[in-house]
């Protein structure tokens, strides 16, 4: 075997940077997005077996054959042609077939009916089954006596291996620990080659809990098993999407060697198995019956050929559709329903064709617990030959119906644990909806309450039991405690409110239905979470810086000192996809601290803007607390003005204040807008700026309890930047629950 493995990787780290006003340009942090994906690919020999002819979108009418290398002897093995033509035509003699008669008894053994009758285990159940499918009838009448014939000498051998390979692919259906399971075939007669038979040896490994993968080696029944190459394979393949079950394709090919009187012959065995059930249940008639489907397929195929050449195709096989019932308790009725084609199949190139073909109609029961069936009936048969050949059809048609009950029953106890887990395949809706009912004390609110199908959303009939209050029991007051719905009948719960409300007064209830059950979370009702108010306050003072004396000669005083003070009130509410967003006014007011002097500069205004949440958390529970809110303060609009007194004015600022277009003689002064408060908070904490998010996110919130207060942030930083203007930023961010009202 070789194996090839691919790796890539890929990173992207965006670049930082930050605009003179305190905005973020780009992503202060460093974005590492690291994807890594792992590719295996594992190349094998060429397919050395009859493929399967029930492929993986369980087709039984397309069969592939991969090409195998031809010995020396051109004419030796036949061509691919050959054995398409052979395929071709079993297949239209199963198409020419479908025509069914009206249903009829077939006189099936009574104890075959009770085939299951005491068996505890599966590695039972099979071992009874094996006899029933293996080459007992196979040369049986006229077409059995063809069949031997076309085989040649090696007829008993071909038939022994066919048992063999039937009683190892049932036993690795089982799994590892099957490795004892009994599972026998048909009383050989001794060789007449010079080495006794010997018996068949399988080893088995084991992958997974859930997925046996398993290797066998069987040492071939004749002295001459050196005259061949054998290859084996078993593939397993896992169900659909929403379905339970597998399917395995179990091979053997044996192709004489070049030097050996065997070259130029090829057999090929292959069987299939498989089982499969949804996972959900499904509506269906106008009473809306819970049902389970299903399907089985299961084929066995053996393909020789000899030099000549003289070629044979042997096939049976079995496809059914099952349907089981599920009760308003969800649980599967131990009746399950099938339809079910069974054909017969042979032909070679010196064979005359020949396909038995039916169906047949008819239920089994299972233990509910093993999934063993306990036993099985055939209602009616359709189309099946009379005559000396429908005793031994029956006798085969009974027990692939066993077959197929048994390994069906098991994927029905499997696909029942599924739709018994909460709110897998249903879920609870509310009328009105959870969350959307605001708080009054004291009040009582009906609450319509019925199931729905997850993937239709399809009305249930339900059962609704154990409606408790939550938080706890006690806050407020649920009625009834039980109730079942109908078809446009919902079940009707009332919720009386407390006093005082608790986070998350609602009921919680619990359904089950005929298809599925639901609990937890879907099958809560509370009252609309409390809403929020988060008030904003800041307040950064700036120490001035003192300028005595200037290059103009006129003393400035003190220069840039300010004092900002910024409040915000901003009303919360939550989006669709549970984030909190909002907006509120925000207002601000700096004043100057300069001292005065013949020319001052002074940073100062007030106004109002809009301050944004743009997104974040609220998980006000004790365990975990976490708030984690995304805020965009609007910008702030103080003035740079420096300003001189009229009279006290040097030459040099005169000149300076000319350039800016302000005559002498008047006072004069030059204004500009400076954004203080906003590039000092900005620069502070860009490092928390969430570019994707587009604002600051502010984590670590302290929880308050007791109060309106849910949760405060304090922030207290050095908002320095210019080493002789000493700067302090005090900010404050208190999250209120809001007052509530209809």
């Amino acid at each position: 075997m070789k194996k090839t493995c691919a790796w890539a990787s890929m990173a992207a780290i965006p670049a930082a940077g930050w605009s003179l006003t305190g905005k973020p340009l780009m992503p202060t942090h460093l974005f590492l997005l690291l994807s890594i994906a792992f590719v295996t690919a594992s190349c094998l020999g060429g397919d050395k077996h009859l493929p399967s002819s029930n492929p993986p979108e369980y087709d039984p009418k397309k069969v592939h054959t991969a090409p195998v290398a031809q010995p020396s002897a051109p004419a030796m093995v036949a061509k691919p042609t050959e054995l398409d033509l052979l395929r071709s035509k079993l297949d239209s003699l199963e198409t020419g077939s479908k025509e069914k008669g009206e249903g009829k008894k077939v006189p099936i053994d009574p104890n075959l009916l009770q085939l299951f009758k005491g068996v505890t285990s599966p590695c039972e159940a099979l071992s009874r089954l094996a006899p029933g499918l293996g080459s007992t009838q196979l040369f049986a009448g006229q077409e059995g006596v063809a069949l031997k014939k076309a085989l040649g000498p090696d007829a008993d051998g071909i038939a022994r291996r066919m048992d063999e390979r039937l009683a190892e692919g049932l036993k690795r259906s089982l799994g590892p620990g099957a490795s004892d399971c009994p599972i026998s075939v048909r009383q050989r007669k001794s060789s007449r080659l010079k080495n006794p038979f010997q018996p068949a040896r399988v080893v088995l490994a084991h992958a997974s809990s859930s997925v046996p993968f398993l290797l066998a080696q069987t040492t071939i029944p004749e002295t001459s098993q050196d005259d061949y190459d054998v290859q084996k394979s078993l593939h397993r393949e896992d169900p659909p999407p929403e379905w339970v079950g597998w399917k395995t394709t179990d091979t053997m090919t044996r192709i004489g060697k070049e030097d050996r009187p065997t070259n130029g012959i090829r057999e090929d065995y292959e069987m299939i198995i498989a089982p499969k059930a949804k996972q959900c249940p499904h509506l269906e008639g106008p009473e809306l019956k819970g049902m389970v489907d299903g399907t089985f397929d299961w084929s066995y195929t053996m393909f020789r050929a000899t030099p000549g050449p003289q070629s044979v195709l042997y096939r049976r096989k079995i496809q059914a559709t099952l349907k089981g019932d599920v009760d308003d308790s969800a649980q599967l009725k131990k009746v399950v329903k099938y339809d079910a084609a069974i054909t017969f199949q042979h032909i070679g190139s010196e064979l005359p064709h020949y396909a038995n073909s039916g169906t047949i109609h008819g239920e089994f029961t299972i233990d509910q617990r093993t999934g063993i069936p306990e036993e099985f009936r055939i209602i009616t048969v359709s189309g099946f030959s009379e005559g000396e050949a429908q005793t031994r059809d029956a006798q085969l048609l009974g027990t692939l119906t066993a077959l197929m009950a048994f390994f069906s029953g098991q994927e029905y106890v499997d696909a029942e644990k599924i739709w018994k887990h909460p709110n897998t395949c249903v879920e609870i809706t509310f009328t009105p909806a959870t969350k959307t009912k605001k708080f009054v004390p004291n009040e009582s609110t009906p609450v319509k309450t019925e199931l729905r199908t997850k993937k239709e959303q399809t009305v249930v009939p339900a059962k609704f039991k154990e409606a408790r209050e939550r938080p706890r029991e006690g806050n407020g007051r649920v009625s009834p405690r039980e109730k079942e719905s109908q078809l446009n009948t919902p079940a009707t719960f009332t919720y009386q409110t407390p006093a005082t409300k608790v986070r998350h007064s609602g009921f919680r209830v619990k359904a089950v239905s005929r298809a599925g059950m639901a609990e937890e979370k879907d099958g809560e009702w509370e009252l609309a979470p409390s809403s929020y108010v988060l008030e904003f306050k800041s307040h950064i003072v700036q120490s001035p810086l003192n300028l005595p004396v200037t290059d103009f000669g006129v003393s400035m005083g003190s220069v840039g000192g300010f004092d900002a003070h910024v409040q915000a009130t901003v009303p919360l509410r939550r989006r669709d996809d549970g984030e909190w967003v909002g907006e509120g006014e925000m207002q601000y007011e700096t004043r100057p601290t300069t001292q005065a002097a013949h020319c001052e500069i002074r940073i100062q205004g007030s106004g109002k803007t809009t301050f944004h949440v743009k997104g974040g958390s609220i998980g006000t529970d004790p365990e975990p607390f976490a708030v984690n809110l995304i805020i965009l303060p609007g910008e702030t609009g103080e003035l740079t003005d420096i300003h001189c007194k009229s009279g006290n004015t040097p030459e040099k600022m005169k000149e300076l204040f000319a350039t800016q277009g302000v005559q002498d003689g008047r006072e004069a002064h030059s204004v500009t807008k400076g954004m203080r408060w906003s590039l000092l908070f900005g620069t502070t904490r860009r490092r928390t700026f969430n570019m994707t998010r587009g604002g600051y996110e502010i984590g670590g919130w302290t929880p308050v309890q007791g109060s309106d207060v849910i949760a405060k942030k304090t922030i207290t930083v050095s908002c320095a930047v210019v080493p002789l203007l000493p700067c302090q930023e005090v900010t404050e961010l208190t999250l209120k629950q809001a007052e509530t009202s209809e």
